[in-house]
């Protein structure tokens, strides 16, 4: 349908159509913002273009940056913690037991292929490279039965690197993008990956090899729909925290240099003998005493007649605090941590405060965890074990190929924080919970535990307390009096 233009405009613009404006300031290209004219690269043109560049510089930040080390190393330890735990949900209770034994007591120590680290370990190194470095490749390593394991799968994490992004190619039937295979219906059918990392200790292992996407985790927080590739989750921040970091040590060494200048001693009038000096570096030319004057703490030279001594003036810094405080600002927003946490300084911040603050910065990392962690990365973790337990025999279920999903069902419990004040939070919980807006199970699901568990220990405690003759203020059973 044809949009008519107001006669009013056509009669201002001598009967032709008016020119369009800018609506948005943010659009407009006055010598303000002419500058600013950057390209529309599609969601994995932008990241692939300059991702060697940036994962170098934010490992090399990662490795040399106290702040930026501080930022991922916090981040890291507050989205995973000790590990995000299963519990598994399947319809026969005695499988969901005997799933969550045996990821617990057998399973967890040996899940790594490399040999390194237990299933959480895997876990937190996977958040911390794509924190540092975009993403990171978790392969599925299928075991045969004759190979001791206790389940017959293992997870092997792989950088960025292996994977290269300079790997496309288009065909009939296929499509290369990124290193990333594709059918023609879009869908990721591959992976292809050099076998060793090529920048390592690597002498072999240089070709490239086919691995099929059903074997393979891709964990990486898109930004844009359609992005292939992961971007360093740091990008925002390492400029300045990299100018911030060379300006604090440019200071440091100032004032380390200059305190090895204290004052100096002079007189009205000079002789001969003042000359016989290099004016450089204080030697003496003809072998006489050196003009430069080393004092012991707590001693004050004699001067000799017509000497005065002039002390430097001290180094008071300014506003140097406060200055370091707005680029630690900076810093801290561009990795999406609270400046207190990222720095230390909790001056001027009370409980209000400081809880309004944790109360955002845990809702940025619960959401990492359910919306990239845990479904691309535990939840297919758990798949792979469920699948190679029950095939191995160590699972059983008669119907699994059937009623597969119903079987991999999972509630996942990240590790949890502690109370911020104890004791109201803890009586909140309760009010709670006898208020019936909230029930023992979800209160110890989301602080880690399963409420089976704890109703389990309760009655191993009251059972051992009781056959000892012992009761306690929070038993549930009471010993009658003989």
């Amino acid at each position: 349908m044809d949009t008519e233009i107001p006669q009013d405009s056509m009669a201002l613009t001598g009967g032709a159509p008016p020119t369009a404006k800018a609506s948005y300031d943010a659009a407009s290209h006055g010598r303000r913002l002419k500058g600013w004219a950057p390209g529309s690269p599609g969601p994995t043109r932008a990241v692939v273009g300059q991702m060697s560049t940036v994962r170098a510089r934010s490992r090399d930040a990662g490795r040399n940056n106290g702040w930026i080390a501080n930022g991922v190393r916090n981040w890291v330890s507050n989205e995973v913690g000790a590990g995000i735990k299963p519990r598994s949900r399947a319809p026969n209770a005695a499988f969901a037991a005997e799933a969550n034994r045996l990821w617990e007591e057998e399973f967890r120590a040996a899940a790594d292929y490399d040999g390194t680290l237990d299933v959480y370990g895997l876990m937190a190194l996977a958040v911390r490279s794509r924190k540092e470095s975009g993403e990171v490749f978790v392969r599925i390593r299928h075991l045969g039965l004759a190979s001791g394991a206790p389940v017959p799968v293992q997870f092997q994490l792989i950088e960025s690197d292996q994977v290269p992004h300079t790997h496309n190619e288009l065909r009939q039937d296929r499509e290369i993008v990124a290193g990333v295979e594709f059918n023609l219906a879009g869908q990721r059918t591959n992976y292809w990956m050099y076998r060793r990392h090529p920048f390592d200790m690597a002498v072999t292992g240089m070709e490239l090899v086919q691995v099929p996407a059903a074997d393979v985790i891709h964990h990486f927080a898109p930004l844009r729909p359609g992005q292939v590739r992961g971007m360093a989750e740091t990008v925002q921040a390492l400029i300045k925290a990299r100018d911030f970091d060379e300006y604090d040590d440019a200071e440091l060494t100032r004032k380390k240099t200059r305190a090895n200048y204290t004052g100096t001693i002079t007189r009205a009038a000079y002789d001969d003998s003042d000359f016989q000096f290099d004016p450089f570096t204080g030697e003496p030319l003809d072998g006489g005493a050196a003009p430069m004057v080393n004092i012991e703490p707590g001693t004050f030279p004699a001067l000799l007649p017509g000497e005065e001594i002039k002390l430097f003036e001290g180094d008071q810094g300014g506003a140097y605090g406060e200055f370091m405080r707005q680029q630690l600002m900076g810093v801290a927003a561009s990795l999406g941590i609270p400046y207190e946490l990222l720095s230390g300084d909790m001056r001027n911040v009370n409980d209000r405060v400081l809880r309004a603050l944790l109360n955002e910065y845990r809702r940025l990392i619960e959401q990492s965890q359910w919306l990239y962690t845990i479904p691309q990365l535990c939840q297919r973790m758990w798949d792979a074990f469920i699948d190679a337990a029950v095939l191995s025999g160590r699972l059983k279920a008669r119907d699994y190929a059937t009623n597969r999903r119903a079987y991999l069902a999972c509630d996942w419990r990240p590790h949890a924080w502690r109370y911020m004040h104890p004791v109201q939070d803890a009586q909140g919980e309760l009010m709670l919970i006898k208020g019936g807006l909230g029930s023992r199970a979800a209160a110890a699901a989301e602080r880690g535990y399963d409420v089976e568990d704890i109703d389990r220990q309760n009655k191993a405690d009251t059972d051992r307390a009781q056959g000892l003759g012992l009761q306690y203020s929070h038993d549930p059973i009471k010993v009658d009096d003989e």
